[in-house]
């Protein structure tokens, strides 16, 4: 795959990767998923405190628009197994068969070369106010004292199959806007690393009913949860 092959955007709290050579209605179909139902999830559930309730809810939601489910993995990793490393480094340290290799690699480069040149752009603001959790403050009964992180990375391959993988964990301290690519330390990790893995592919003849109700609903919430990332194809 080449520079430019893949184009990126945050989408809420998910990193979405799409190979440019799908065609425009996969890519608003995969789009508008990957936005409705994260609203729909936390709608009914937290993000940041009831974690796995609300990622069930959106994966079901995933379903009712016609998103079949090919596989899927669940992780739950001791930091210390993990060891030293980026969001993205540990994403990668187990990543499954499942998943798409060939997008992995040139997704990561249009990751980096976008947040290592604009640091500060609307994206990644936009990315850490979704996923990154209120700090909890050390002084406080809260078990879970720290930032928790939720974060989605969603790729569409060029057969039109969607991959989403989500991260969530607890860190000690309050992390940067760009952090997806920061080392981090075990010892600043609350419990354990949790990592989902899941392939879908779309079902034409279940969402095609729903499309149009699905992008008008959204209409209002795409202008402030939607962003392409700046400096990707540089």
């Amino acid at each position: 795959m080449h520079q430019g092959m893949i184009e990126t955007q945050v989408s809420a709290g998910c990193l979405l990767f799409t190979h440019s050579a799908c065609t425009d209605l996969q890519k608003s179909d995969a789009a508008d998923c990957v936005l409705y139902t994260q609203l729909a999830a936390t709608k009914k559930h937290a993000r940041f405190t009831s974690t796995s309730a609300w990622n069930d809810t959106w994966l079901a939601a995933f379903i009712r628009f016609g998103w079949a489910l090919n596989t899927h993995e669940t992780l739950s990793c001791p930091a210390l197994e993990l060891g030293p490393g980026s969001v993205w480094g540990w994403l990668k340290s187990k990543w499954p068969i499942f998943m798409p290799n060939d997008m992995l690699s040139d997704s990561e480069s249009a990751l980096w070369r976008s947040v290592s040149s604009r640091p500060n752009q609307p994206a990644v603001d936009l990315l850490a106010r979704q996923a990154l959790g209120p700090l909890v403050p050390r002084d406080t009964s809260d078990v879970q004292k720290g930032q928790k992180v939720v974060l989605q990375f969603g790729f569409l391959n060029l057969n039109a199959g969607l991959s989403v993988a989500l991260v969530s964990f607890t860190h000690r301290t309050a992390l940067k806007d760009d952090f997806v690519f920061e080392t981090l330390q075990p010892h600043d990790i609350v419990g354990n690393i949790d990592l989902r893995f899941y392939s879908l592919r779309l079902m034409d003849l279940v969402y095609t009913p729903l499309r149009k109700n699905v992008s008008q609903a959204l209409e209002g919430r795409r202008p402030s949860l939607v962003c392409a990332l700046a400096g990707a194809d540089a």
